[in-house]
């Protein structure tokens, strides 16, 4: 009886040890690098990164670069004097925290080639003085980022991002009325951090600043405002990008100047004259960059088909505007909805193998045009011209019919349906004669899409394709990614309580666990 009791209890400690073991061993694989998997739990999801930024740093770490965050954070005061000056300090908390926690899962995907220095302003003044003086940081720059990114044999360039300015969308309700009441603090909307710093990594890894020429002669109704159908977020997001934006006029300079790295024509009202076509396809024989954004326009008149430029790049645009059924959700099968002016507004298929599209067809990402004309081949296209369409539409698509007062009929027709294509890329090998200028591209490129989509009103949804079409063009394919979602600033508190609880369950609850479940399988071996 002894023996078996003894046997009972040896074999109580064995499961015990082996359990334990179980447990190292889950630790210990956790912590290898090449096992090792980092799981977002939080709510939201607010500190997954994109695809793009993940293959980024993965590129970067088999480069061999170099890639550091200096954080340089002042310190905090515990209360502000007003409701006003503590929301703001509550903001700072918030975004530091999202940064850094966002930092290490960067630190996670570039392994030891990403560094994250936090500089001590008084337990380490010296060096936190010296990296300032590196990255010119001043005092009232406040809470700043410092991106800095050096590749094998090269220089060190970096950025600074402000945490409140760049990595911040903050809402200021009434802001400059008065005395602050509760409604009008400000209020943390979205964490921009990976979209700022993913972009400063990619645009340091650029050197130059490419110049787009913006020809407005034939778009006399083109506007550059901040309204919904004006393009001044268009024109800033170039500039952010790295991109230098100005103006050609044809009037004062017939040729396209000699310093572009690529045109832009937005919105079209007339085809360009056989003088400006001429200047335009020599340009790209040369292997110049050419951007269209076809719309169009219910003005009779207004809606060019290409002209002479059509002729030599071999492309031509229908009159009438495309539509497209609504889909239904009532019903798996059948005609889409129509009748409504929500069918001027496309969703796009868009091409997984082009450079400009492939990002946003990997990750799934809709891209929705409106007003487009149907853009195809024209007859008897030059054969030396390679021509690949970039975006789709579905396959319940029909031309639209205008009456005799000019007004837009919404419903669809009684005939089968079909797709048309809305983008186009379009090349063309320039000759291998260019010994005056070895580092010119060696491929002409215009790219031309019918609908607008990267207007004030689209550009914060749509816009990245338009910027991918110009990165694509200026020989920049590192920066040939999406745009990293912004994160909604929710976040899951815990308090002391909460955290005691956590330390509670952590200290006891897991011992008493393994202690129960040892001695229920002891008692339950002991009846057998």
């Amino acid at each position: 009886m002894k023996a078996r009791s003894l046997g009972l209890w040896l074999n109580l400690l064995l499961g015990g040890a082996l359990m334990l073991v179980v447990w190292v061993l889950l630790v210990w694989v956790a912590s290898r690098p090449a096992l090792k998997a980092l799981i977002d739990l939080t709510p939201q999801q607010v500190n997954s990164v994109d695809p793009a930024t993940e293959s980024l740093l993965v590129e970067l770490r088999a480069q061999k670069a170099e890639i550091e965050f200096h954080l340089f954070y002042p310190p905090l005061p515990a209360q502000g004097p007003d409701p006003m000056r503590q929301q703001e300090i509550s903001i700072r908390g918030r975004l530091r925290e999202l940064t850094r926690l966002l930092l290490v899962r960067y630190q996670y995907l570039g392994g030891d080639s990403v560094k994250m220095l936090a500089h001590d302003f008084y337990g380490d003044a010296a060096s936190t003085r010296e990296a300032a003086g590196a990255f010119d940081y001043r005092d009232n720059e406040s809470d700043t980022l410092v991106v800095a990114v050096r590749m094998p044999g090269k220089e060190r360039r970096f950025r600074k991002l402000s945490l409140l300015l760049d990595l911040a969308s903050i809402e200021r309700p009434n802001a400059g009325q008065g005395m602050p009441t509760r409604d009008a603090l400000p209020v943390l909307k979205k964490f921009l951090g990976e979209e700022q710093i993913s972009s400063s990594i990619k645009s340091l890894l650029v050197e130059g600043t490419p110049v787009a020429y913006l020809l407005k002669d034939y778009s006399p109704l083109l506007s550059l405002d901040d309204k919904g159908y004006g393009y001044r977020d268009f024109l800033t997001s170039l500039g952010r990008s790295g991109f230098e934006v100005r103006e050609w006029k044809t009037t004062a300079q017939p040729d396209v100047p000699a310093d572009a790295a690529l045109v832009l024509v937005l919105e079209p009202s007339s085809d360009f004259t056989d003088r400006t076509a001429n200047a335009l396809f020599d340009y790209v024989k040369r292997g110049g960059r050419v951007f269209l954004n076809y719309a169009w326009s219910p003005v009779p008149g207004s809606n060019p088909d290409g002209g002479r430029f059509g002729e030599l790049m071999g492309y031509t645009l229908r009159e009438p505007p495309v539509l497209h059924t609504i889909r239904d959700s009532r019903r798996a099968v059948g005609r889409g909805l129509s009748g409504d002016p929500a069918v001027l507004k496309l969703q796009m298929f868009v091409n997984p193998l082009h450079p400009t599209t492939k990002r946003i067809a990997e990750a799934g990402r809709p891209l929705e045009v409106a007003n487009a004309r149907p853009l195809e081949e024209r007859a008897g296209a030059p054969a030396a011209i390679r021509r690949e369409a970039l975006l789709r539409t579905g396959p319940e698509a029909w031309l639209g019919r205008v009456d005799a007062r000019g007004d837009l009929d919404f419903q669809a027709p009684q005939v089968q349906l079909q797709s048309y294509d809305i983008g186009m890329a379009l090349e063309l090998d320039v000759a291998a004669t260019a010994a005056s200028a070895p580092n010119a591209p060696k491929t002409g490129q215009v790219v031309i899409v019918s609908g607008a989509f990267c207007n004030n009103t689209g550009m914060p949804i749509f816009g990245d394709f338009a910027l991918n079409i110009c990165n694509w063009m200026a020989e920049r394919r590192v920066l040939l990614d999406l745009k990293a979602p912004g994160y909604e600033a929710k976040y899951m508190q815990l308090g002391p309580p909460q955290l005691a609880r956590i330390e509670t369950f952590l200290l006891w609850g897991v011992p008493l666990a393994f202690l129960g479940l040892g001695l229920s399988v002891f008692f339950v071996r002991r009846r057998q």
